[in-house]
């Protein structure tokens, strides 16, 4: 009899003894896998509460999923990736989401969502621009008004903390985006001048528009750096590209605020969890010195040593 009883409670008792947090990530192959991977540790060793795991495939039903976890009584979810957008968007209302590994373009709605973008903070990026080429005073950026907007804010308070003058020039497709470059390179007077490009297909065309512009930066001895750390094969002086196990650290605790007592603060952040690619050519080039002091705090040198 009680062994019946106990039988017919168990799914009641699996439910109440759920984790709290479910942490979500894409079913890819190499090297994302170890991205994910690495953030997950990150995660699960920032968490001060359980949590479990799901490896989710692209023909999962995340509608369904969501409202499993929900009768599971998870109360917050880590989604990675772009399985962040569509748990938002297919999870049941009251089942909070916190977004990480993905750009997250700006919307009028997702003032709502709560994550943490691949985009680099606009404050490191312009610590190490000053570390490494001194004499700029003016950063140029050409972007995409409508998803890029909300970096630009934080980067004209950052500019100001560093001494620099944010020269931001909205572009609506590629087009507009050449003729501003054009436009930018035709009035170069000096060093003080740097390039700011950021991770965006619709304002920089990989293909055509960025090898144009390198060449004419490396002609004209300007410092470029960039959001995506496969510029700095390319040319660039320096990229930020993110710490996966940081990363995880900070997504976890902001899954903590979602939990009873936590702030439930929504938000969009920047990444802040960040390492350093440098291409040590182009920095000879510029005639910038890089002590070896300087290069032991680099995480990636190109080219290799």
């Amino acid at each position: 009899m009680l062994a019946a009883l106990a039988l017919a409670l168990w799914p009641a008792l699996a439910l109440a003894q759920a984790a709290p947090v479910a942490i979500l990530y894409p079913d890819v192959r190499e090297p994302y896998r170890s991205v994910f991977a690495e953030i997950v540790v990150g995660i699960e060793a920032g968490l001060k509460v359980p949590s479990d795991k799901h490896m989710v495939e692209e023909t999962d039903d995340i509608a369904a999923l969501g409202t499993r976890l929900r009768d599971e009584q998870v109360k917050v979810v880590i989604a990675l990736g772009r399985l962040g957008m569509m748990a938002i968007r297919k999870f049941p209302s009251g089942l909070p989401v916190v977004m990480g590994a993905v750009l997250i373009a700006h919307s009028p709605e997702s003032t709502a969502y709560t994550g943490i973008s691949l985009t680099p903070d606009p404050e490191a990026l312009f610590g190490w621009l000053k570390s490494l080429a001194s004499p700029v005073k003016r950063v140029t950026v050409v972007y995409n008004q409508g998803r890029d907007e909300w970096v630009m804010v934080r980067a004209r308070e950052a500019a100001k903390q560093h001494g620099l003058a944010l020269n931001a020039l909205p572009a609506g497709n590629i087009r507009e985006a050449a003729n501003l470059y054009r436009d930018f390179f035709g009035q170069i007077k000096d060093n003080s001048e740097a390039l700011w490009l950021p991770q965006d297909n619709s304002t920089l065309d990989e293909t055509a528009l960025l090898p144009a512009v390198l060449k004419e930066a490396w002609e004209k001895n300007l410092v470029v750096f960039s959001n995506n750390p496969e510029h700095v094969k390319k040319g660039v002086l320096f990229s930020l590209y993110p710490d996966n196990e940081g990363l995880g650290h900070s997504l976890a605790a902001l899954a903590q605020e979602w939990l009873p007592g936590g702030g439930k603060t929504p938000g969009i952040l920047p990444l802040k969890n960040l390492l350093i690619a440098v291409n040590s050519r182009t920095a000879e080039h510029l005639g910038l010195r890089i002590s070896s002091q300087d290069k032991r705090k680099f995480n990636l040198i190109f080219p290799s040593p």
